[in-house]
């Protein structure tokens, strides 16, 4: 027997649980298409900023070119007054307003044209106006450089000019100066001379002995130095010619005067080229005051020898001898009691053996407290100190010394 079931509701529940299933599928669709709506409407949204953005830059630039006015580099013209009868003839073609005449109705402008009101001049100050007896100046100065070597080293040499102003005819005051490295390592400006006029004598020198011996120079060598500026001038200026002022010109007197110590040897220090052989002991004195560089001497009477120094400052003891030396190193100098003796050999503790020259070993035990005598060995220049004496005997080739008042 054939039996019939009716499976219409089982199709139905088997549908239902299918729709069921895909409602998670379903969802996550949405939610993407939804995502993607935003990011359209997003995009959309930026697009249209983007392109107002560049409508608006468009917008200032044809303001800019069309209704600035005349362009920058070119002059502005002259304004004219505008009367309701005549239009502004210099205003450019591309900036006028165009007019449309409606009959029955006064002239109305184009829609959206504006005309830009003329911006009023701006008032430069007016300057006040000049004295004729104090007109305006600018300082101006000329400078006039010169490279000198002197007493073995280069000088730059800079003379300054100063004038009234760039129109003047001349200068009205001038200076000279140089810098030099200090003893101290540090560099220095050494004034020179200073001239107030043209016509007026150049005093020098300017900066004080204490900077002038910074650097190496006196008011002699200074004097020296000024005399070699140059000027625009053309002056040309001998040491003699410099006012120094009577203070400083008796100190300079008194400095270069020789004060001379009889039965006393200056040791060391000799010029190049001494001794002056047959002269007197005058002759040897006028000699050193004409020699700048000269600044000791000892005169040997025995052979009539002039040996001139450009310094001393140990005075040892000799019958035979006469020094001298002038008043700027004359507080310098000190008096040794070395007696000294030759082809004889002091005998006692010796601390030091140096190689050396006679003059220099003289000066060496001089200088020390603690040297009491000395020896030098002439044929192998040899100096040896001793710091304890006890007796001395010949010996050839040998000179000796020892100090008068030792321990």
């Amino acid at each position: 027997m054939l039996v019939r079931h009716n499976t219409k509701l089982l199709e139905q529940a088997i549908d239902l649980q299918i729709k069921r299933s895909a409602i998670p599928t379903l969802q996550a669709e949405a939610a993407a298409h939804d995502k993607i709506a935003r990011a359209n409407a997003f995009r959309r949204l930026a697009s249209g900023v983007a392109i107002a953005i560049a409508a608006m830059g468009i917008g200032v630039g044809v303001w800019l070119i069309f209704d600035r006015g005349p362009a920058a580099n070119q002059p502005e013209p002259p304004v004219a007054q505008n009367s309701p009868s005549k239009p502004n003839e210099f205003q450019p073609e591309e900036t006028k307003k165009t007019e449309d005449r409606i009959p029955g109705e006064e002239t109305i402008a184009e829609e959206g044209r504006t005309e830009k009101p003329n911006s009023a001049p701006i008032e430069q100050p007016i300057p006040p106006p000049q004295d004729p007896a104090n007109p305006d100046t600018i300082d101006f100065v000329k400078f006039a450089n010169r490279q000198v070597t002197y007493a073995g080293s280069t000088w730059q040499l800079e003379s300054g000019h100063h004038f009234d102003s760039e129109k003047a005819p001349t200068w009205d005051t001038a200076w000279c100066y140089t810098r030099k490295l200090a003893n101290t390592g540090v560099e220095v400006q050494v004034s020179l001379v200073n001239r107030t006029s043209p016509k007026s004598a150049p005093q020098a020198p300017v900066s004080s002995s204490e900077t002038l011996a910074s650097v190496g120079l006196d008011d002699n060598s200074a004097l020296e130095l000024a005399s070699r500026c140059l000027w625009l001038d053309d002056a040309k200026f001998a040491p003699s010619d410099f006012d120094m002022g009577h203070e400083r010109k008796e100190a300079a007197v008194a400095a270069g005067e020789l004060s001379v110590q009889e039965g006393w040897d200056a040791i060391g220090n000799d010029l190049p080229g001494m001794p002056a052989w047959d002269v007197s002991l005058e002759q040897c004195q006028a000699q050193c005051k004409a020699d700048r560089r000269c600044l000791a001497l000892t005169y040997d009477k025995k052979h009539a020898a002039c040996f001139m120094k450009n310094n001393a400052s140990i005075l040892v003891r000799s019958p035979d001898a006469v020094a001298a030396a002038k008043g700027a190193i004359k507080a310098n100098l000190q008096y040794s009691s070395l007696v000294f003796a030759k082809d004889t050999v002091v005998i006692g503790g010796a601390y030091a053996n140096v190689r050396s020259g006679y003059a220099d070993c003289v000066l060496a035990c001089s200088a020390d407290q603690r040297c009491l005598g000395f020896n030098f060995d002439g044929p192998n220049k040899m100096c040896a100190m001793l710091d304890t004496v006890t007796s001395s005997s010949s010996y050839k080739g040998v000179l000796s010394g020892v100090k008068a008042t030792r321990n």
